[in-house]
């Protein structure tokens, strides 16, 4: 895999894993209902090695709930080609993949 323009990992060489080892995480909200986002599924991650962030790089993102779409702030901490595994803090912490499009460093979420 060469360089990644949108999330170079610097001078030094970022460990990579497989995409799909990297799940969905949700807080657990007991009986209370609560929409979780959806994450890309390991058929769309594409069986791809995704690079790991040395550190979390503020993102804006992009991410699907049952529904609506949210614009959330959070934190990329691996990617791939074509998606990115952020963690963002919302009543817990999330985390889930989205397409890498829908993602942007930085920023404030309106």
């Amino acid at each position: 895999m060469g360089a990644n323009e949108r999330y170079p990992s610097g001078p030094n060489p970022a460990p990579s894993v497989q995409a799909d080892s990297l799940k969905q995480v949700e807080p657990d909200y007991g009986d209370e209902f609560t929409p979780r986002p959806f994450s890309l599924t390991p058929e769309e991650l594409g069986r791809l090695p995704a690079t790991l962030a040395t550190e979390p790089i503020p993102v804006l993102a992009w991410v699907r709930l049952p529904a609506v779409p949210a614009h959330i702030q959070g934190h990329a901490l691996a990617w791939t080609p074509r998606a990115v595994y952020v963690e963002w803090e919302h009543r817990g912490l999330h985390r889930a993949w989205v397409w890498a499009s829908a993602v942007e460093r930085g920023g404030l979420a309106s």
